[in-house]
């Protein structure tokens, strides 16, 4: 069931953003992507989620995500995972391309509310931001 609920996680993101792309030409142009600036981030989102809420939090979390790479042109990268031994371990690799833009995503109507919504199904997040050991090797889970 936690192995269904990632692929539709991992899809979910992939194919809503083609689809906005397809259908609609305006919508495309959201996805222009910003470059990463000297001031990016790139962090690690560490999450443990209570497993009674496991299933509904990953609706938020594919929520959140989609909407952020589709709409949010700072927003570079949101790729969720979780642990194959332990699945309420969730943890999501996010890029933005200056602060500004992460300061923009988490003011973000979407943003609060997948923050509102899974705080009570939260038991412990950690923010840890990252140093790209190759800065010129970048990952990018968006449409450019």
């Amino acid at each position: 069931m936690i192995k269904s609920i990632l692929n539709v996680l991992f899809l979910s993101f992939m194919l809503s953003c083609n689809t906005a792309v397809k259908e609609n030409k305006e919508q495309s142009d959201m996805c222009t992507k910003l470059p990463m600036a000297a001031d990016g981030i790139v962090r690690l989102s560490k999450i443990e989620v209570y497993p009674e809420y496991l299933e509904e939090y990953v609706k938020y979390a594919t929520e959140v995500g989609e909407v952020s790479l589709r709409t949010e042109p700072g927003v570079l990268t949101m790729y969720a995972v979780s642990e194959k031994e332990n699945p309420c371990m969730v943890t999501i690799l996010e890029t933005y391309a200056n602060r500004e833009a992460y300061k923009s995503h988490i003011t973000s109507e979407h943003f609060q509310k997948y923050k509102q919504g899974t705080l009570h199904m939260v038991k412990a997040l950690v923010l840890s931001d990252q140093t790209p050991l190759n800065p010129a090797n970048r990952i990018n889970n968006f449409i450019q």
